[in-house]
This record gives structure tokens, sequence and C-alpha cells, in this order.
């Protein structure tokens, strides 16, 4: 009786008098066993990881939560990118359109009021200006044309070095000379360059806009460039 009490009461006071740190143990053993809980799934309802409200729910539960903010995420982003896709799609009609009515132009006067028309309703433009560097012809509305040298011609150049569309306020331009009486509610612009080649720019078209938002400098300009492209195809017809 008294052999094999020894070693039960050796091995209960060993038991109680050695430390264990169940928690070191945990973490070496997942380690050690990272497919773990490929092989024992159903622990994973049974566990549980505390929120930083100090609330806790199974990890699963956890897992979904996250899941579900992440599937919301990407539903919110593609939402997004398919109002993108809709606003592009209704912006190349509307540019497709214009190009159709620009090119069914006889006369450049033409050309301005087809301008006026699409640019104005559907694309909210509230003031436009055309202008030339060359002499009208016979016939030709003067007030399209400006002679090289002219402080606005100047400003103008200026603005069309780059030979693509720049958009902001610019103070210097004499916006009076542009847009005459509606020049007063005019709080941004976006200045197209007119051009076959790009040393030969012949014009520009100048867009303005009551809101100071329309026409910023972080906007994107493809369509304006496509706009610029397709008027410059145009006009270059009518002009010396």
């Amino acid at each position: 009786m008294n052999s094999t009490a020894a070693p039960q009461d050796e091995l209960t006071n060993r038991s109680e008098t050695t430390p264990v740190d169940e928690e070191q143990i945990t973490i070496e053993y997942l380690k050690s066993h990272p497919d773990f809980f490929n092989h024992h799934a159903a622990l994973m309802a049974d566990l549980t990881v505390p929120h930083a409200s100090g609330s806790a729910v199974s990890l699963i539960e956890r897992q979904v939560d996250i899941l579900r903010d992440q599937n919301r995420q990407q539903k919110a982003q593609l939402a997004e990118l398919i109002d993108i896709a809709r606003d592009n799609e209704k912006s190349n009609l509307k540019i497709h359109k214009l190009t159709l009515s620009l090119l069914d132009c006889q006369e450049i006067d033409a050309c301005e009021v087809v301008l006026d028309e699409h640019l104005g309703n559907e694309f909210s433009v509230d003031a436009l200006s055309l202008k030339l560097f060359s002499e009208p012809q016979a016939d030709q509305p003067e007030h399209l044309f400006i002679e090289l040298g002219t402080t606005l011609a100047v400003e103008l150049e200026k603005l069309l070095n780059l030979r693509k569309p720049m958009c902001g306020f610019f103070k210097t331009l004499p916006l009076e000379e542009l847009f005459e009486e509606k020049v007063e509610f005019i709080a941004s612009l976006a200045v197209l360059p007119l051009f076959v080649e790009k040393n030969n720019c012949f014009g520009a078209l100048v867009l303005g806009s009551n809101n100071i938002r329309r026409f910023n400098t972080d906007m994107g300009t493809v369509f304006l460039e496509r706009l610029a492209e397709t008027l410059s195809y145009v006009l270059h017809r009518f002009i010396k």
C-alpha cells in the first residue's frame, strides 16, 4: 500500500508546486502546428476573442464581422466605379453628338452656335469664347479673331504653351474681352488649345463657369482634350 501511494503523492505535489505557463504552451503549440484549426474546425466556434470594448465573441463571429465590413467596403467601391463608368459613358455620348454636329457645320460661325448650344445645355458651361489668331476671311464674324501682340493674344499664348487644356482661374486674362456682360459671374476657366500640329497653335476655346470648382487644377482633362482635338480639326478648314 505504501509503495503505491508515494508516486501518487509525488505526482500530486509536483503539479501543485510547478507553475504551468498555459499561454506560452498554447502559443508555442499553435506556432508549431499552423494547420491546427484545419483539423479541428469545430473548436473555432467555441473560441472567444476580446474586442477593444471589452466584450467577447466567437472567433468565427469576429471573422464574419470582418468579412462583412470588407464586403461592404468593396460594394461601396464597386458602386462608385459603376457611377463613374456611367458618367463617362454619358459624357462620351455627349461628345459624340457634339462631334457630329461640328462636322456638319459649313461655316465657322455655325461652329460657334453648336458649341454654345451643346456645351451650355449638356456640359454646364456658363460662357464660352472662341478666339483665333488669324485674319477673318470674307463674311466671317470678326469677333472670333484676334490680332497677335494684343494683351489678350499674349496672355492666351502663355497658357497655350503646353498644348493641353489648362484649368483654374487666370487673373491676367482680360475676361471682359472674352465674356463681355457675363464676365462678373465667371469663377473658373478652362483654356483649350487649338492646333493641328503642336508648333502651329491657331487659337483657343475658353470655357467659363460660375462655379469655382467646375474647372479646377486637379480635374481630369481627357474630355477637354478630345473636344480640343475635334474642334481643331473642324476649324482648321475655315482659316487661312
